[in-house]
């Protein structure tokens, strides 16, 4: 056993040590109604004196009427009491080193008319209404030492893999928006910005698994909205890092609120990255058709490494109750190299085989920032109507390199391929919600988001180290793309009983001209797309809802699908966009159960979908010269079914339980080739637990299960993760330091893609890098009171996104 593992192992007893020795007591009390009646399943929330927002532990009220927390530090303490139909209470008290009788608390019944009723009742862990679930983070003590994409494993119809791929409601489809609006760090590079996003800035997460339209054709799958911390009176902030062995990985962030007088600030910034890794990599290709060869296999190593930072500032004024504007921007830059060393050897069925090198360096670098402003008004006569402007630009850049050397039979050829490519996008959006009788709401808006994108890309080549490089004409080009799209949509909700309804469309009308200037190759089409979407909600109690749910969803290429420039590193395996890539369109039916009753919720849902112009990434193998390509068809005609289940509970007022998993079976066929199909089960499953010790200690553990479903012609490898995490708090619990082992048993692993086609048989395997330790350190300051709105801003939701593969390379 080495020293820092004893060092390790002794720090951790210490903790253990320090808190069995810790001096502590129990706060025990009584709740009844105004007539002496003891009330059960009352929660009791304890809090310091001193941050009241930071819930220490939460209890529910016996039959009898009485509760009990134990292990108590000697200290000043707020009790809060809620239960639905009382109007809230709290009292405050002190606890010394001996057991403490809180005084009796005596609750009042309110009204029973809605409209006249003020409930200031903390929620519970999970959240449900008619068309989202909310996970409320701040409420779940283990979040504070984790990052967003831990704590989305834990999140109700989000799963995550143990190469942090996330999929909502089982589908690689879908939209991540922060405080309800679109920001580059989500939208170009999901896994990245959401493994970096410490979980300490998060209040709540929404899942959205049906969006209704008002929201954006795209993300079938649905919607993640995360909304951080509220603004405060006075000022907030945290500072946390995080480090991984595995892929030495390392990021820092600082976040800070302040609020003075009607102003709201709040500022963002994160940076980080990982170190080069060395990592073991064969590709094999075995055609049907001998004529070019039997079997070529790529084997060496490649190293990766990646850098990022992104910021994000908002100022908020509550011009009066009535009226708010707010500015935001956002800033963010991501870099990646990747070094690929490997040998080739070609067999053949009639000579010998051949050996070769490839060798290939890429670099790329994609900075962007955003600007936006929103404008919302409530109306003094009836303030649940509002009104609201938006209007949100965004500037981007993708700069990439790649210079590549290969050898076959004595003959060299060295190859640059340089791209430089600008995005950028104008949205202008307004909408308009009006209550409409007693339990409806209209509710209708205007979208249009003017797209602009251009890339200049050249390939340069030589056969001699000594020559210099010339340009390639046919792989030469500038493009320049031009997307508008302008929606119009409008729905109407109401309730009857127990029964919610919602009704409504969304038209989507999209013009599209780009141009190759060198080439001079016209890409023009133009296409109107109605998006019907229909909900129905029964609530069948006060902690069952049923919802149904028929959508139709929309995708659009976007210009890396539409741009023809051969990525040609590799003479015998390139890839290409295809610059007639249409849309591709899907249709849903969903049936959704949901439970929640104090500390448990669990949600089941079971959904159909179909689409016949689906997107495919599609591979084609020309035996004449042996050369594979790779490009984007929509010719891919799916049908899926899926059954999604989610438990969140405490099975003890210490021990929480988080349980999600999927079960996906997809057929797949090829409108262009009727005997080409694919079919086959999917599935994840994910577990998820902690035990608070103290207020101080905790333990907690990740286990998961992970299995793609098939493509067309690719198979996924299945994947197991778990983790052990050890989190103390210290300094007044103002500082958290969270310690854990990452699949511990296993120092690697090889992960296999299987590519099955009429005409040829591949595989990809990556060895990958299992066990690892991660540090987690937060530091959390300032005062925590009242908040400042959040506002919505804009969001962009029509883009196809590539499925994230479980290798995820």
């Amino acid at each position: 056993m080495t020293k820092r593992t004893l060092l390790f192992i002794s720090i951790i007893f210490c903790f253990l040590f320090q808190e069995g020795r810790a001096q502590s007591a129990k706060i025990s009390g009584m709740v009844a109604d105004s007539s002496g009646k003891p009330l059960s399943l009352v929660t009791v929330r304890l809090a310091k004196a001193s941050e009241q927002a930071v819930v220490l532990q939460t209890t529910l009220t016996k039959e009898n009427g009485s509760y009990v927390f134990n292990k108590i530090q000697p200290e000043k303490y707020i009790l809060h009491f809620s239960h639905l139909g009382f109007a809230s209470g709290s009292q405050q008290i002190s606890v010394e080193t001996r057991p403490v009788q809180a005084a009796n608390q005596s609750m009042q019944k309110t009204s029973t008319l809605l409209n006249e009723v003020v409930v200031k009742q903390q929620r519970p862990l999970v959240e449900q209404t008619d068309d989202k679930v909310v996970f409320n983070v701040e409420d779940d003590p283990g979040s504070k030492s984790e990052t967003a994409i831990e704590i989305l494993r834990k999140t109700p119809f989000v799963s995550v893999d143990g190469e942090d791929n996330i999929k909502v409601n089982g589908k690689s489809n879908f939209r991540v928006l922060l405080n309800n609006r679109e920001t580059s760090m989500f939208a170009n590079n999901i896994k990245e910005a959401l493994r970096a996003f410490p979980g300490a800035l998060i209040q709540k997460i929404e899942v959205i698994t049906n969006p209704s339209a008002k929201y954006d054709g795209e993300g079938v799958g649905g919607l993640i909205n995360i909304i951080t911390k509220k603004k405060v009176v006075g000022y907030n902030g945290t500072i946390s890092s995080f480090s991984r062995t595995s892929d030495k990985l390392n990021d820092l962030s600082v976040n800070g609120n302040a609020k003075l007088g009607n102003v709201g600030i709040s500022l963002l910034y994160d940076f980080g990255g990982t170190d080069p890794i060395s990592l073991s990599n064969i590709v094999t290709n075995t055609p049907v058709n001998t004529a070019a060869f039997s079997k070529r296999t790529l084997a060496g190593n490649k190293r990766n490494e990646q850098g990022w930072q992104f910021g994000n500032a908002e100022i908020s004024w509550e011009v009066d109750t009535l009226n708010t504007v707010s500015l935001y921007a956002n800033v963010d830059s991501w870099n990646e190299k990747n070094i690929f060393e490997q040998q080739i050897t070609t067999d053949f069925i009639n000579t010998v085989s051949t050996n070769g090198l490839y060798q290939l360096e890429s670099k790329t670098n994609t900075p962007g920032y955003s600007i936006g402003t929103d404008y919302i008004r409530k109306f003094k006569k009836n303030k649940d109507r509002e009104f609201s402007v938006k209007f949100f630009s965004e500037f981007g850049k993708s700069e990439s390199e790649a210079n590549s050397l290969q050898t076959y039979n004595n003959a060299e050829r060295f190859l640059q391929n340089n791209s430089n490519a600008k995005n950028n996008q104008f949205t202008l959006q307004a909408d308009h919600s009006i209550p409409w009788g007693k339990t409806g709401r209209f509710e209708s808006g205007v979208k249009a988001i003017l797209r602009r994108a251009s890339s200049d890309f050249e390939s340069l080549v030589k056969y001699d180290v000594n020559d210099k490089f010339q340009p390639n004409p046919s792989n030469t080009d500038r493009f320049s793309y031009a997307q508008d799209v302008v929606s119009v949509y409008s729905m109407y909700s109401f309730k009857i009983k127990k029964f919610s309804f919602r009704a409504g469309a969304r038209v989507e009308y999209t013009n599209v001209d780009g141009n190759f200037t060198s080439s001079n190759t016209k890409v023009k089409n133009h296409y109107t797309t109605l998006l019907p979407n229909f909900q129905v909600s029964n609530k069948l109690n006060n902690s069952i809802t049923l919802t149904i749910n028929y959508t139709k969803r929309l995708s659009r290429p976007f210009i890396w699908d539409l741009n023809p420039f051969v990525f040609n590193n590799d003479s015998l395996n390139i890839s290409f966009g295809n610059p007639n890539l249409g849309p591709q369109t899907s249709h849903s039916l969903s049936a959704q159960v949901r439970y929640g009753k104090g500390t448990t919720f669990y949600g089941v849902n079971i959904e159909g979908s179909y689409s016949d112009n689906k997107i495919l990434d599609y591979i084609f193998y020309d035996p004449s010269t042996g050369i594979t390509k790779t490009t984007s068809l929509n010719i891919g005609k799916e049908i899926t079914g899926s059954l999604n289940l989610n438990l969140n509970t405490k099975l003890t007022k210490k021990w929480s339980l988080f349980i999600n998993g999927s079960l996906r079976y997809i057929d797949i066929k090829n409108n262009s080739d009727a005997a080409q199909f694919n079919k086959g089960w999917g599935g994840n499953f994910n577990f998820s637990q902690r035990y608070q010790f103290t207020s101080r200690l905790s333990v907690s553990n990740y286990i998961g299960l992970w299995q793609d479903p098939v493509t067309i012609q690719t198979t996924y490898p299945f994947n197991t993760w778990y983790n052990l995490a050890v989190n103390y708090k210290m300094f007044n619990e103002k500082f958290t330091i969270s310690v854990r082992g990452v699949n511990f048993f296993e120092k690697d692993r090889d992960f296999k893609n299987i590519i099955r086609d009429p005409n040829f048989y591949s595989t990809n395997i990556n060895t990958r890098i299992r066990r690892g330790l991660v540090l987690a350190l937060t530091y959390n300051f300032g005062k925590l009171t009242e908040n400042v709105s959040k506002k919505k801003g804009v969001t962009n939701d029509d883009l196809l996104k590539k499925q994230q593969e479980t290798t995820g390379n």
